[in-house]
């Protein structure tokens, strides 16, 4: 029994120093700078489903293939390393957007290493892919990277990027708003993915999300596969936990809630009729305090409103030292039948809708969400009462991207429709 158990300890003592040591290892190691530039086609058609393009000598006596595995959505690859803008040694390919609006399209790629010694697959003991400068064109534009499976990623503590994870993909979205050139210091748009003892990244995805008011475009992506890094950042003056709007009688409520408040000064409210052009119609000097959160409320009764029919309103939040930031867009619809106010939101959406409508009986109402085909993918049915009602629609992650129709019934009769989007993240 001594004896078992004295081989036990030292087996899982060398257990214990061989995690250590792989742990110390992926901690301390270096990601190699890599050179990527002049591509050669390796084999199939160019800018095809299929192609694999070689680049040599990324590192020393390594060099990497990338195949273009998927053309989604109406996406085109317009090259597989472009380097008029930002850095010569750098992976930059350029994906034309689709003419579809209202559309996520990108082209699927997959990266693997190899010896030039023996045409061997190569492992590194690590690598880094740092995407930057993914943002928007100001317009209707927004670009997005994903990577398959990193070992970790990071974004700057002060990031404009929405990280989200599907299956493994991990993606960054952008913002419609553009950083004017392609500049590894601008670290709100980077996204650091991080491999440990890899000698391939299964899947990359390199496209854009395109909104109802843009031009087809080519847009440059930039790859860096370097050990850059994130430095702190003073925090951002606002979290926001919520931001919403609620139409009643001709008025919009604007209503958000805020957390970690650090540097806040006050909030302008801006209103869009275009979702181009946006003006200041309030500010906001201070919230109500509800536990560790601020709620906060702007109502818009003003008579441009009269005869609109879809409305935007963003947040400009400033902070003590003058600098101010952006929330995100809400769309708010103005118009609707007699005797019913129905309001459907966030739109786009990921998983849930809430429903809001007004109306003027007791009744039992059905809310439908239907494709563009008119199958009903969803139905929920809720007793209403005389007056204000919300009801929340959930389960919809599992929806195809596109657009639906969210359809009020009441006591068996259709009352309103509504288009909604679905966002994949």
């Amino acid at each position: 029994m001594r004896k078992n158990s004295t081989i036990l300890c030292k087996l899982l003592f060398t257990i214990l120093i061989c995690i250590y040591s792989f742990s110390a290892h992926a901690q301390t190691c270096t990601s190699p700078e890599m050179t990527w530039k002049n591509a050669v086609l390796h084999s199939g058609t160019a800018n095809q489903v299929n192609s694999v393009y070689k680049f040599s000598n990324v590192t020393a006596g390594i060099y990497a293939l990338v195949k273009v595995e998927k053309l989604i959505n109406g996406a085109k690859l317009t090259s597989i390393d472009d380097n008029t803008y930002g850095y010569e040694a750098a992976w930059q390919p350029v994906v034309k957007t689709p003419t579809t609006i209202l559309t996520t399209s990108y082209v699927e790629f997959k990266i693997e290493f190899y010896k030039h010694s023996n045409n061997n697959s190569h492992t590194y003991p690590c690598f880094q892919l740092s995407f930057i400068d993914v943002d928007g064109d100001n317009v209707g534009v927004k670009e997005f990277v994903a990577a398959k499976n990193p070992s970790s990623y990071s974004v700057s503590n002060i990031t404009v990027l929405n990280i989200s994870e599907v299956s493994g993909m991990r993606k960054a979205m952008g913002p419609l708003q553009n950083f004017t050139n392609i500049d590894t210091s601008a670290y709100q748009t980077n996204i650091n993915y991080k491999y440990i003892n890899e000698d391939k990244i299964s899947e990359v995805w390199v496209g854009s999300y395109t909104l109802s008011n843009f031009t087809v475009q080519d847009r440059y992506s930039c790859g860096y596969f370097d050990d850059i890094s994130m430095p702190w950042q003073p925090p951002l003056p606002v979290k926001y936990l919520s931001f919403d709007a609620v139409v009643n009688d001709k008025t919009v409520l604007l209503k958000w809630l805020t957390t970690q408040e650090v540097t806040n000064s006050h909030f302008e409210t801006e209103r869009s009729f275009d979702m181009n052009k946006f003006s200041s119609i309030g500010v906001v000097l201070d919230g109500f305090v509800s536990g560790t959160n601020k709620s906060y409320q702007y109502k818009d009764n003003s008579t441009e409103l009269d005869g609109r029919s879809m409305a935007y309103y963003r947040l400009k939040q400033f902070d003590i030292d003058g600098k101010f930031s952006y929330s995100k867009v809400i769309a708010v619809r103005l118009q609707a039948k007699a005797g019913v106010v129905m309001q459907v939101s966030p739109n786009p959406f990921i998983e849930n809708l809430n429903v809001r409508y007004t109306s003027t009986e007791t009744a039992v109402a059905q809310i439908r969400i239907i494709n563009n085909t008119g199958q009903t993918m969803l139905s929920k049915q809720a007793l209403i009462s005389k007056g204000y009602n919300n009801i929340q629609v959930d389960g919809l992650s599992g929806l195809a991207t596109g657009m639906y129709m969210a359809q009020l019934i009441v006591n068996g009769k259709v009352i309103d429709n509504q288009r909604v989007i679905k966002n994949p993240f």
